[in-house]
């Protein structure tokens, strides 16, 4: 029951999300369900040179699950044109073997797309980001959090993605030696609104 109820939630929040973007990454053993709400396609939340960014993400992992629902805000850095940075946190919830992790880290995330090139290529974009949660932010008997991503994309159709990445995430626990939670090349596809 409990299984249905998350898989229920995160489908539903993809199609709510939809307004900007949902994607699908796999590797050999690995899926993930992203989507991201961005405030660009919300013009009553654009009042400023800010951009509001809601995202969810579900990972499984061989055996293993994990949620995360964040917010951020992004904007251009002045001094790199094509370079944007959202700062934010994110709730994840993760479930490894029969134990259950939680924790809110803050988020870091850097995006650099490239100036528009010749002969037609389509638009390209590299992008990384990192995730920490000190036991400050960790809860009950989570000890700390920490994910970082490097990914790169490219527009292959008009509002279609694809993009491939490498994850590395570790969940430690009190009194629990393994703390690496997945890490591994991915591929995938995002549709973007």
């Amino acid at each position: 029951m409990f299984k249905k109820t998350i898989v229920t939630t995160l489908l539903s929040s993809a199609v709510l999300l939809a307004d900007s973007g949902v994607g699908i990454n796999i590797n050999e053993d690995d899926l993930e369900i992203e989507a991201v709400l961005d405030s660009r396609n919300l013009e009553a939340l654009q009042t400023s040179s800010t951009i509001y960014q809601a995202d969810v993400n579900f990972l499984r992992a061989d055996t293993e699950k994990l949620i995360g629902l964040g917010i951020g805000a992004t904007n251009n850095l002045e001094a790199a044109e094509g370079v944007e940075v959202t700062l934010g946190a994110k709730f994840i919830w993760a479930e490894v073997g029969s134990d259950d992790f939680s924790a809110m880290p803050l988020m870091a995330k850097v995006r650099y797309t490239f100036p528009p090139l010749e002969f037609g290529i389509p638009p390209i974009s590299l992008e990384a980001s990192g995730l920490y949660a000190p036991s400050a932010l960790s809860f009950s008997d989570s000890e700390s959090y920490s994910e970082y991503r490097i990914s790169g994309d490219i527009e292959v159709i008009e509002n279609v993605k694809i993009y491939a990445g490498y994850r590395n995430i570790h969940t430690e626990y009190k009194g629990y030696s393994r703390d690496l939670f997945d890490t591994g090349y991915y591929a995938g596809l995002k549709i973007t609104y």
